[in-house]
């Protein structure tokens, strides 16, 4: 998102990166070590405040790529490039929530006097019908809240 202009517009930061794909991979292998996983953690996140950090200075490309890519289509062209980075169907669409989108600010958010609350914030559905729809909090420096959704109609999900 670029919120530091003026009625800002969105963009959005891909938490699917070279560097989260490395991390997830040592997770699901036994072989490495902790060190080396936090070590991939580490550079996972640091990408990601990189690529956030750029869009929020207005400096993303994912919309700006987009809208070449709705051109594209109203004109009927063909582009391998687009049809990559752009399939047809997303089974997995995720996003942040704002700190302060919910009741509860982090400042004040307690777990252990809100039992009744899993995680402040919101969530949206999936974008296909046999996808999921991720959204996440970071809600202090040792918590990060999910909201995960899926279609009940969808036999995998």
């Amino acid at each position: 998102m670029t919120r530091l202009f003026v009625e800002g517009r969105t963009e959005t930061v891909r938490s699917c990166t070279t560097e989260s794909c490395a991390f997830v991979k040592a997770m699901m292998n036994p072989e490495c070590s902790r060190e080396e996983r936090l070590q991939l953690l580490r550079t996972a996140a640091e990408r990601h405040q990189d690529l956030y950090r750029l869009a929020m200075s207005g400096k993303g490309v994912d919309r700006h790529l987009f809208a070449l890519y709705v051109v594209m289509k109203y004109l009927e062209e063909v582009s391998p490039f687009f049809d990559k980075i752009f399939p047809p169907t997303y089974l997995l669409s995720t996003s942040q929530t704002p700190m302060t989108q919910g009741e509860y600010e982090t400042r004040d958010f307690d777990q252990a006097k809100l039992n009744n609350l899993i995680t402040p914030g919101g969530g949206f559905g999936p974008v296909a019908d046999d996808g999921y729809g991720v959204s996440y909090i970071i809600i202090k420096e040792d918590q990060i809240g999910f909201h995960i959704s899926s279609k009940k109609s969808a036999p995998n999900t």
